[in-house]
């Protein structure tokens, strides 16, 4: 095994090791983080639904508060929902990517081993 062949093969372990650590670490990490965000939200949203039953129908800035809290959790929800679906799109972007370095790293090597034969 030349240099050139043992470098082709360093390269190869560290494209797989970094693709390994970004798809199981970063990946998950933020996930984790999400659904922690969204599962608090969402418990506080049950609250203010919760809280809706205990609020009289004559204080009209309590309503008015439940009303925008409502609307703020919403809104919340949402661009949790938007966060996942971001995160859903860079790991496509970050495979994608990944797929087309395997490609052509293995193009590579075969033009080079066509190079050596000539």
């Amino acid at each position: 095994m030349g240099f050139g062949d043992f470098m082709n093969k360093v390269r190869q372990w560290d494209n797989r090791s970094a693709q390994w650590m970004m798809k199981h670490f970063y990946m998950l990490f933020f996930e984790f983080i999400l659904v922690g965000v969204f599962v608090f939200f969402f418990m506080n949203t049950f609250k203010v639904i919760d809280a809706s039953d205990h609020i009289p129908k004559y204080d009209a800035m309590a309503n008015l508060l439940l009303a925008q809290t409502t609307n703020t959790s919403l809104i919340v929800i949402l661009l949790l929902f938007n966060s996942f679906w971001m995160l859903y799109i860079f790991n496509s972007i970050l495979r994608l990517r990944s797929v087309l370095k395997n490609i052509e790293y293995n193009l590579t090597r075969k033009r080079t081993d066509r190079r050596d034969d000539n």
